[in-house]
């Protein structure tokens, strides 16, 4: 059965994060899927394409730009927020973006990387006209100027992003596989990703210099050895979550986005099994390839410990990893909060049947991380 979707959101155009990403990456994306997209979303695709041919000026303008001030630019070890989708990862982000002393990529800088440096106010004007105002997920706020996802840079860089199964659902798996595992991919696939992650960052550090740069990509959780190749000292936060609300909380993330970001309708028993595959494949990467972090540069908490007393486990987490200057980003970390304070998280009830799957897909992961079946 497909899932469905309300038909006001076949023509919310500019939800659509390719709008930021070049002709020739648009056209390489459609060619991989074939041109398959549902007849609903074609205004959507039209979209698209009309706003990576109006970017084309603003592109040339800013590659002129980097070409002369962006090659040499040094980039500080970074620190990578890694995790599942929908494990706080986001609440994390958000919150020790509040560290004046540190760096993020903004909504703006990753759903327009091809443009930020040169058109700054132009972008930041045109997108606080048409972002919303909460995040569709979780109703956490959302603005051009907050902390986002560097993935969805990637995805307008280039086709090696696991995103673009986001906009082709149909091919999720593939997606996954290919650009987050780097299963059976040319190894000039994996040094291009490496290669447009250095340079996006790169943009970044000339824009912000002098400080660390701050990242959450979902995706990393499962490309720590390639995160390590190209950046030796990185250090990185794993947060996690108990799996049966993962679940239930990932279903309601892609009942979320699924509307806005794709070209594609897409049954709900192929949704369920990628769900149920991306988790499990993604922890085993990781849970084999952690032992590659040195040790005092990887620090791990669960959600659940993390929220009951969120300062304080920043505290240690800066502290564990030597991160700079806790106490005079501490009266920011208060104040976001306190704004917080009343938050009210989703509360998920989990029928037996999802619970068998869930068991039956992810129970090592209960042992891993120490949750009870």
């Amino acid at each position: 059965m497909a899932l469905q979707f309300e038909k006001t959101s076949y023509l919310k155009l500019d939800s659509q994060p390719l709008a930021g990403t070049t002709i020739s990456n648009w056209i390489r994306v459609l060619r991989e899927n074939k041109y398959n997209i549902s007849w609903p979303f074609i205004p959507k695709a039209l979209y698209v394409s009309l706003m990576t041919t109006l970017l084309i000026p603003l592109r040339m303008k800013e590659n002129k730009f980097c070409t002369t001030y962006c090659k040499e630019i040094k980039i500080k070890s970074p620190i990578f927020i890694i995790g599942h989708w929908r494990s706080g990862t986001t609440f994390l982000h958000y919150l020790m973006g509040n560290d004046p002393n540190l760096a993020y990529v903004s909504t703006m800088e990753t759903l327009a990387p091809n443009v930020f440096l040169t058109n700054n106010t132009f972008l930041h004007n045109y997108m606080r006209e048409r972002l919303p105002t909460k995040r569709p997920m979780d109703n956490l706020e959302l603005h051009a100027d907050l902390p986002y996802e560097d993935e969805y840079a990637i995805a307008n860089i280039n086709p090696y992003s696991f995103y673009h199964g986001w906009y082709f659902p149909r091919n999720i798996i593939r997606y996954f596989e290919k650009y987050v595992l780097f299963k059976n991919v040319n190894k000039k696939v994996i040094e291009k990703w490496g290669s447009d992650y250095i340079y996006f960052l790169k943009k970044i550090s000339y824009k912000k210099p002098e400080k660390r740069i701050l990242l959450k990509s979902l995706v990393n959780t499962a490309k720590v050895k390639h995160l390590l190749d190209l950046f030796p000292d990185a250090q990185f936060i794993h947060i996690f979550r108990n799996p049966y609300d993962v679940y239930k909380s990932t279903w309601k993330l892609y009942n979320s986005i699924l509307p806005l970001f794709s070209f594609q309708h897409v049954d709900y028993d192929m949704m369920d099994e990628a769900i149920l595959k991306i988790y499990s494949d993604m922890y085993k990467r990781y849970l084999v390839e952690k032992s590659l972090i040195p040790k005092n540069n990887l620090y791990e908490i669960s959600y659940e410990t993390f929220v009951k007393n969120p300062l304080n486990n920043l505290n240690k987490i800066y502290d564990f990893l030597k991160i700079k200057n806790f106490t005079n980003a501490k009266p920011y970390f208060q104040k976001y909060i306190d704004f917080h304070k009343n938050y009210q998280k989703d509360k998920y009830v989990i029928s037996k049947n999802d619970m068998e799957k869930v068991l039956k897909n992810w129970g090592f992961t209960f042992d891993a991380f120490g949750y009870s079946h």
